[in-house]
């Protein structure tokens, strides 16, 4: 370096305790012309070198070529080897001439490239003595600081739940590409990190000669609050980030983390302006520089704090990255929601249900009669279709996870045994409408209408409410859509998390284990004597009696595999099967009379001054509501004649009600497939013509584990056949219910306690 050089370094230098003058533009132009000088020498350099490489006389001029010229004699294989080393040799001389330059050109640089201390109360720390105010304010800003971002974290994992700690949001992907940009964004935003990095380093290359020195271990203090600052800032960006669903909540959170980390650079500039005390301003206004050293140890801390810098940076910005992209990874599994929840839907019906038949058609001829043949959208053929009694409760059940639609979780139901999916029955499900922006349930096979100009979108049978969420549990309080034909607001259903993860979950009846292979992360092993998802039944009765004659009664259907597990009776909708064999009408089971008491048991009445009885009132009577049209309809069948000789009377659960029926005599716990049974699909009670008139009695709504203690009616007047004629009555979707108890409450079963 020449004096010339020197002489303008040294005037353009600026000292950390005495002042020297500014540098000039005239100064600053002089040294970028030296360096622009040093730069094009080093490039002619270059260029002569490269050029001496190509050539055999060019390394004449070379010290260290001398003795390696090419003669006449010499064999090619020679002359390669010869060129070869000679090329190396200039490399390496190429690469020392050009570190020349560059420690020179760093040289300059350094000399000019003195520090100053950021603007932040945590220059205090380093400047100003301890216990001075100054120094004090430095430690209260920092302590602020720390506290606001303290909150601001535990606000975010006070967000988690048990099953998902820290409440990691599902998201759209313009949502999950915005989180991304947040990172990134966030990361670039804080300069707490680096200029903490950045002070240790200049400490080290301060210059001992220098006119004022700063005490190394004040700087690594100041520094090491500094980066403290910086890493809580970045751990509160990661989690505000994985827990938003918002695009511009996602922004929002990242400038107000970015204000609270630069709290120390606002009380800052307000103690330099004076706001708080002259002792303050004046400290605030000082010009604190570190003045580096121009030797090469020096340069190469330089260097290497660069480096690290770098280094920090781009490590943070990829560890976070990389931490999101597993979130992001694993969110289409509905890894950080509810594989399964369980929906109760409420005691509503609609009446006139298109149903899709399993026979295939070209024109209505095809089907029967009150059917037609219609394509549905989830058909590639068109089916025959007829209306049913869509009771929505027989839609009761565990739903679980099925891949990802509309970019949220899809959920399909289950069968009312285990839970496992169905093999042949075809399932409901509820997902998100991308159309009405909802969640909706559906069936496949089951069309709003066989107008496509008249269907619903998604033919929702129930939706919610406009909404981009993931969280059906919580959209479940509020109020949801029914289709009963037209729209029916303010419908309520219930909708929990099939999960546990804690004991409690289970009621402490029970211990909630890990269950990955069930499709439940979590569930519930209930113990003795208990059962249900959450354990929060106890077992039921073996045998239960009927209110009207004691000596009828039921017995529970024992499950004689077990299925694998604990429970000892077969279930449907989470409760168990009582079954009896009878013969003849189920007197014991019915409102009225037995044969012996005709008159009783038919409503027979007899006019004043009349022998003459008269015949039990049909239809046309509306007061008289005893007409005993299930076996009426069902008599007209010869089958049917032969099937009260010997039958078996069932009493199991429909997802709200249980329901009484008369079954083939041959079934039995062997015979009886509860995997596939579906209330609705199996016609339980559909209310539209003789094959699904097997229910005789039905109870009131519960959500009782066993019928024991329930009110129970027998169904009059409760199919379609009957609302012809001259009069046209429009019965409950039910038909007319006749208690078989005189005093609601008082129950129409108990349990038969066997005596000691």
């Amino acid at each position: 370096m020449t004096n010339a050089d020197e002489e303008i370094i040294h005037s353009v230098s600026i000292g950390s305790g005495e002042m020297k003058r500014q540098p000039s533009w005239s100064d600053i132009n002089s040294l970028i012309g030296r360096i622009e000088t040093l730069e094009q020498e080093r490039e002619d350099e270059h260029i002569r070198l490269v050029n001496a490489s190509e050539g055999v006389t060019a390394a004449d001029d070379i010290d260290d070529f001398k003795d390696n010229h090419v003669t006449s004699t010499d064999t090619p294989t020679l002359l390669r080897r010869r060129t070869s080393s000679r090329r190396g040799i200039l490399a390496r001389l190429m690469k020392r001439r050009q570190d020349d330059f560059d420690e020179e050109i760093e040289e300059v640089e350094h000399k000019f490239d003195d520090f100053e201390f950021p603007d932040s109360t945590f220059t205090f720390l380093i400047t100003e003595p301890i216990l001075s105010s100054p120094f004090v304010m430095g430690c209260a800003t920092y302590a602020m600081c720390l506290t606001c971002l303290v909150l601001a974290l535990n606000n975010e994992l006070d967000n988690g739940t048990d099953d998902n700690p820290y409440g990691i949001a599902e998201v759209t992907r313009n949502v999950r590409a915005t989180q991304f940009l947040g990172i990134i964004v966030g990361v670039l935003m804080d300069d707490e990190i680096p200029t903490g990095l950045e002070l240790i380093g200049m400490g080290l290359e301060q210059n001992k000669d220098g006119d004022k020195q700063y005490s190394m271990g004040r700087i690594f203090f100041s520094s090491l609050l500094r980066i403290s600052i910086g890493m809580m800032f970045l751990t509160c960006l990661f989690f505000v980030v994985i827990q938003e669903s918002n695009v511009l909540d996602i922004f929002f959170d990242v400038l107000a983390l970015e204000f609270v980390e630069n709290i120390d650079d606002v009380i800052y500039v307000l103690c330099r302006r004076g706001f708080f005390s002259r002792r303050l301003k004046i400290a605030a206004n000082q010009d604190n520089v570190i003045q580096c050293s121009s030797d090469s140890v020096a340069r190469r801390i330089r260097k290497w704090s660069k480096r690290v810098i770098r280094f920090v940076y781009f490590s943070v910005m990829f560890v976070m990255c990389a931490g999101l992209s597993v979130i992001t990874h694993k969110q289409p599994t509905g890894e950080y929601g509810c594989t399964s929840i369980v929906v109760q839907f409420g005691d509503e019906v609609w009446e006139d249900a298109w149903v899709t038949l399993d026979s295939q058609c070209s024109v209505d001829s095809d089907c029967n009669a009150n059917q037609k043949c219609f394509q549905g959208k989830h058909h590639e053929k068109p089916f025959c279709h007829e209306k049913r009694l869509l009771i929505f409760s027989h839609f009761n059940g565990l739903y679980t996870f099925n891949g990802i639609e509309a970019e949220r979780p899809r959920y399909v139901e289950m069968n009312k045994e285990k839970g496992d999916p169905y093999k042949s029955t075809v399932p409901a499900e509820i997902k998100y409408c991308e159309e009405i922006e909802s969640w909706v349930f559906f069936h496949p096979n089951i069309t709003t209408s066989l107008d496509s100009q008249a269907s619903n979108e998604c033919q929702w049978l129930l939706r919610s409410e406009q909404t981009e969420d993931f969280d059906l549990v919580e959209l479940s309080t509020g109020f949801w859509r029914l289709w009963d034909g037209k729209i029916v607001d303010d419908y309520r259903i219930d909708i929990d998390c099939a999960e546990c993860s804690t004991d409690s979950d289970c009621n402490y009846m029970g211990t909630c284990v890990d269950e990955p292979g069930d499709g439940l992360d979590q569930k519930c092993e209930c113990f003795d004597g208990r059962f249900g998802i959450f354990c929060q039944f106890e077992y039921p009765c073996d045998v239960i009696r009927s209110e009207k004659d004691p000596n009828t009664t039921l017995n529970i259907v024992k499950d004689l595999d077990q299925d694998g597990d604990s429970i000892t009776f077969i279930a449907v909708y989470g409760r168990p099967i009582y079954a009896a064999r009878m013969q003849g009408k189920p007197y014991s089971l019915m409102r009225n009379g037995y044969p012996s008491q005709e008159e009783q048991y038919f409503a027979v009445e007899y006019p004043v001054n009349a022998s003459v009885a008269v015949a039990p009132h049909k239809h046309n009577e509306p007061d008289q509501y005893d007409d005993d049209d299930f076996f009426e309809i069902n008599n007209q069948s010869v089958a049917f004649q032969q099937l009260m000789k010997n039958y078996t009377f069932l009493l199991r659960y429909t997802g709200s009600r249980w329901y009484g029926q008369i079954n083939d005599p041959n079934l039995s716990s062997n015979s009886f497939k509860e995997e596939e049974y579906h209330a609705f699909w199996m016609n339980s009670f559909s209310g539209t013509g003789q094959e699904d008139n097997s229910t005789l009695i039905i109870s009131e709504a519960t959500t009782m584990a066993h019928p024991a203690g329930v009110d129970f009616f027998e169904m009059r007047r409760r199919n379609k056949v009957f609302e012809g004629g001259v009069f046209d009555y429009d019965y409950s979707q039910y038909g007319v219910l006749i208690p078989l108890v005189a005093h609601a409450g008082a129950g129409f079963f108990h349990c038969n306690i066997p005596s000691e």
